[in-house]
């Protein structure tokens, strides 16, 4: 798993309040109801876990796991609800003492080099007949129309640079595959996205968080150089180009998948 900067919680922060209603949606439909127990994997500061903990009630109990103790000690103290907490450790080595109900995760199989692998170890911390629900972007998908020079900048830059560290910007076509291969039995899948436009989107801040991110990794996999960037003018140069286009901007498709543990 990964471990976060400070700059990357802040990241995650806002794509939680940019995605959140698109998490909920997929794992309502995964099934996740009151009372029941599920793990987040590679939970970085908790928006995934609190949406589970909302969905599970006061009866139910969500545990979220990063390797990273900066994100787990972010998602603490920003912990309202009694049925969450979080701990510090490897998903992959994982171990509890009693088994859940469902593991699910957003961004995190991205990261992996062998994802199936990581959800059979996982598989084996489910009840018998568990929830497995994950949800992956998709970055092919994103776009402006009409088309808008500097917004596909943008979005080029960081395709190649997840593509140059390691990451798969297209995990979440991939997202069922890994399922299966992951022993989950029949996998369902559905497609989700931001469509945004206008002064006061967030999708400008957005691609502003996620480059402002990168943008070390930017530079030394010679993607672009940080003055070639100018990420502190970034958001308002998308905004105008936007605006003055009368465009519509499509974020990463968000792919979500879920089903049973066999």
């Amino acid at each position: 798993m990964r471990s976060y900067p400070e700059m990357e919680l802040d990241r995650l922060l806002s794509r939680g309040r940019f995605l959140g209603d698109l998490t909920e949606h997929v794992l309502g439909l995964a099934g996740l109801q009151p009372g029941m127990r599920v793990l987040d994997v590679g939970c970085g500061n908790g928006d995934v876990a609190f949406v589970a903990a909302r969905l599970v009630g006061p009866d139910g109990a969500v545990i979220g796991v990063d390797r990273d103790p900066a994100a787990i000690d972010r998602a603490r103290a920003r912990a309202s609800l009694g049925n969450v907490r979080f701990l510090a450790a490897d998903a992959a080595e994982l171990d509890l003492d009693v088994p859940i109900d469902a593991v699910i995760g957003r961004q995190v199989l991205m990261h992996l080099a062998e994802p199936a692998a990581t959800l059979r170890h996982l598989r084996k911390l489910l009840a018998p007949g568990g929830l497995i629900a994950f949800q992956e972007p998709d970055w092919a998908g994103a776009g402006a129309h009409p088309r808008c020079p500097l917004v596909e900048l943008t979005l080029d830059r960081i395709r190649e640079t997840l593509r140059r560290t390691g990451a798969d910007p297209r995990a979440g076509v991939r997202l069922r595959q890994i399922l299966l291969d992951a022993g989950v039995a029949h996998p369902r899948a559905l497609l989700g996205a931001r469509v945004e436009g206008g002064p006061d989107s967030l999708v400008y801040a957005e691609l502003v968080a996620t480059t402002r991110d990168l943008l070390g990794d930017m530079e030394r996999t010679g993607v672009a150089a940080p003055d070639e960037v100018a990420v502190e003018t970034l958001a308002a140069r998308l905004r105008e180009e936007v605006v003055s286009a009368g465009a519509t901007v499509t974020s990463a498709h968000f792919i979500g998948a879920w089903g049973n543990s066999q």
